[in-house]
């Protein structure tokens, strides 16, 4: 769904995806500067990443930007991302996931990405949609099944293994 000047808002039944608001930028900065190596490959230029977070809301050049709001609280974000140096197919998106610490086991993870993955299938024409983890990140891992996204295999990116899920659009209407 659509909402003002083309911003992507996406409805759930507790969270609503929607784009960071200016005084949330900061915040969104601290979470990753905080974040829990497991989640992130490096952490990125404070400029560049505060700058694509002022472009929330809107998908541009495959990156796509939304706040996890429960009831008018951002608690993470969701995003569609490009990786450095490999080149995704047309109609794949790679997604990225942050919940903060204490709303995690909550069942908003599983939510947001299924929200967001429709998202994807409905609105934006992906084939393919998939997500990296760390191998040892068992939560994120079980998220991805509980949605209906398989193991796909593995990827090295910033001299990491990470492991690669993945929901194909014909996966996602099957379910």
């Amino acid at each position: 769904m659509d909402a003002g000047a083309g911003e992507i808002v996406i409805p759930g039944p507790r969270l609503l995806l929607r784009a960071l608001r200016p005084e949330e930028i900061d915040g969104q900065w601290r979470a990753m500067v905080n974040s829990d190596p497991i989640a992130i490959t490096q952490l990125p230029d404070e400029a560049s990443f505060k700058a694509r977070l002022r472009r929330s809301g809107h998908m541009e050049d495959g990156w796509l930007d939304l706040a996890i709001d429960l009831d008018g609280a951002v608690i993470g974000r969701i995003q569609t991302f490009v990786p450095p140096g490999r080149r995704l197919p047309p109609g794949t998106f790679e997604v990225g996931i942050g919940l903060d610490a204490g709303v995690r086991g909550k069942g908003y993870g599983r939510e947001a990405l299924a929200l967001f993955t429709g998202w994807l299938f409905e609105h934006a024409a992906a084939q393919v949609v998939e997500a990296p983890t760390d191998p040892a990140n068992a939560p994120m891992r079980a998220v991805f099944g509980h949605v209906g996204w398989s193991l796909a295999g593995t990827v090295t990116e910033y001299g990491r293994a990470w492991v690669m899920y993945r929901i194909t659009r014909q996966e996602w209407e099957a379910r």
